[in-house]
């Protein structure tokens, strides 16, 4: 019996090892994907900048003109690539994800993105 399942695993182990590890890489993949795809889209932190507006400065004098550069031929388009995956903003470590709001004199621009901690 003990014989029989030694035979068996002495020729048996590559199918079986490499059976196993891709198994560990398919868990790690939807790991990854659970991750990727449970992040949420709201900021943990809000961060406010005011751009102030000053006085134009002075006009600078116009340069000349650069040479007109030769028209290149027109490529032909390519097949449109498949769809990616709907992933989420990952930032790197000592940042975290937030909303940063700029005022300007046009208005009020908000931002979602990694801001250090």
């Amino acid at each position: 019996m003990v014989a029989s399942a030694l035979a068996f695993f002495r020729h048996m182990w590559k199918p079986l090892a490499i059976a196993g590890v891709a198994l560990v890489m398919a868990g790690g993949a939807g790991f990854l994907s659970a991750v990727a795809t449970g992040t949420s889209a709201q900021g943990t932190k809000t961060v406010t900048i005011n751009v102030a507006t000053g006085p134009p400065g002075p006009q600078g004098p116009q340069g000349p003109p650069g040479p007109a550069g030769p028209k290149g031929d027109t490529g032909d388009t390519g097949p449109a690539g498949p769809a990616g995956a709907n992933g989420g903003l990952v930032c790197p470590a000592g940042f975290s994800t937030g909303d940063l709001v700029i005022n300007h004199p046009g208005g009020q621009t908000t931002l979602y993105t990694c801001i250090k901690d």
